[in-house]
């Protein structure tokens, strides 16, 4: 049974699949039912791809302000920094997919004035030590921030995932994607294993 969980979530992320509204609601299915989306066995190149999968399908649940995603050449930005560890897993699994008519694109940075033209800046455990500069950088900007790290919520970040017993969850802070003008939709928020609100309005002043 866990094999065919474990199959079924890695064909839903594969690059070579078609997304559809489906592929989440079989994602969110594994997620909730505490089905392990990892067998030991696998890889982080496995989880990458599901990870790539749930970052696709956020952007289908979040309304950016008005304009905002026409004045980047009615395209969804991905950002990641240039040196992304699994760059690969997330470019092969989204780079060039369709999302509400809008197609995404997997950009590697390395300049913090670049981030105002991301649509979502993902940010893996890598980016630890300067996650909250660059958090805070951006604070107020129109971009769905997404890590990793346990304080990632704390430092101002929008949505942590983080792994449960093999199974990939996440959290949500709704007081970042608010201060930043985003709306995260209902059915995400009701997904997410916590809801916060955190005020980092305050924080590294």
């Amino acid at each position: 049974m866990y094999r065919a969980f474990d199959n079924s979530a890695k064909k839903a992320a594969s690059g070579r699949s078609h997304f559809s509204p489906w592929t989440f609601v079989l994602l969110c299915i594994v997620l909730v039912s505490g089905v392990p989306l990892f067998a030991q066995a696998q890889s982080a190149a496995d989880e990458y791809d599901v990870k790539a999968a749930f970052l696709f399908h956020f952007a289908q649940f979040i309304d950016w302000p008005p304009g905002v995603l026409d004045s980047r050449d009615n395209s969804l930005r991905l950002c990641i920094l240039d040196d992304e560890p699994h760059r690969q897993e997330l470019q092969n699994t989204i780079e060039g997919k369709l999302s509400g008519g809008r197609v995404f694109h997997v950009l590697p940075i390395s300049q913090p004035q670049e981030i105002k033209d991301c649509s979502i800046l993902f940010l893996s455990r890598g980016e630890a030590r300067r996650q909250a500069a660059i958090v805070r950088s951006i604070r107020g900007m129109p971009v769905l921030t997404v890590g990793e790290t346990t304080n990632f919520l704390s430092d101002g970040g929008m949505i942590r995932f983080h792994l449960e017993e093999g199974r990939i969850r996440f959290d949500i802070n709704l007081q970042a994607a608010e201060s930043s003008h985003l709306k995260i939709g209902s059915r995400l928020l009701l997904l997410a294993t916590s809801v916060t609100r955190t005020d980092v309005a305050d924080r590294g002043r």
